[in-house]
């Protein structure tokens, strides 16, 4: 069983126990996960997952949305990007508050209430433009030009914040239109001009790539 609780914008928790083998999309955010007594960082996601079953061990996650993680793992995001490392061999020291923290959510009935701390009240200014200049489709150079900044400084800065790349983010949005597009049972063919797929044979490369 999967649930989900929004806790804000930025912050989701969710809940597996006996799950059975899953596909998970590429979504470039970045998960504290519990299980096992143990405590893993899975770095931003870029490319699809294919999780294996767990009928044994009951899982809480908390998943930082694309962009926010940098509030509070100091820890290079590029350096984990599409691993998972066990918390404390990644933060060492600086990793014990946050340690104890989600397992205390773990054991908790409101963990919604222990991860209060772990909320930020809104994304910086500059990250919520870049996912809205993803979401339509715009170029990086176009994306550093509305932001004032040269392409170096974006990557520079996309880098730090996300963990990947300007471009890499605009084609997680897109694919993810184009997938809530097919859902409405519009024709690939349709989605592929309408989301911007140079051909319609990009489409499927790009959903074995970030969606499966």
């Amino acid at each position: 069983m999967y649930s989900e609780t929004v806790l804000s914008e930025q912050r989701t928790l969710w809940r597996s126990a006996g799950g059975s083998a899953a596909t998970i999309p590429a979504d470039g955010c970045v998960d504290l996960i519990v299980g096992s007594e143990q405590v893993l960082l899975c770095g931003p996601q870029t490319r699809v997952i294919h999780a294996p079953a767990n009928d044994i061990d009951p899982t809480v996650g908390v998943r930082l949305e694309a962009g926010t993680a940098r509030r509070v793992l100091p820890v290079a995001l590029s350096e984990l990007r599409n691993r998972v490392v066990e918390l404390r061999t990644a933060l060492g020291s600086e990793a014990v508050a946050l340690y104890d923290l989600m397992m205390r959510a773990s054991n908790a009935s409101r963990p919604d209430l222990v991860l209060s701390e772990l909320l930020v009240e809104q994304a910086e200014p500059w990250v919520t433009t870049a996912h809205r200049l993803a979401r339509t489709g715009t170029s990086a150079r176009e994306a550093a030009r509305a932001l004032d900044w040269s392409e170096r400084t974006l990557r520079r800065r996309m880098l730090e914040a996300f963990g990947y790349g300007y471009t890499t983010l605009a084609r997680i949005e897109r694919v993810f239109r184009a997938r809530s597009l097919l859902q409405r049972r519009l024709s690939p063919a349709h989605v592929s001009a309408i989301t911007g797929y140079a051909d319609q044979p990009h489409l499927p490369r790009e959903f074995a790539h970030l969606v499966g």
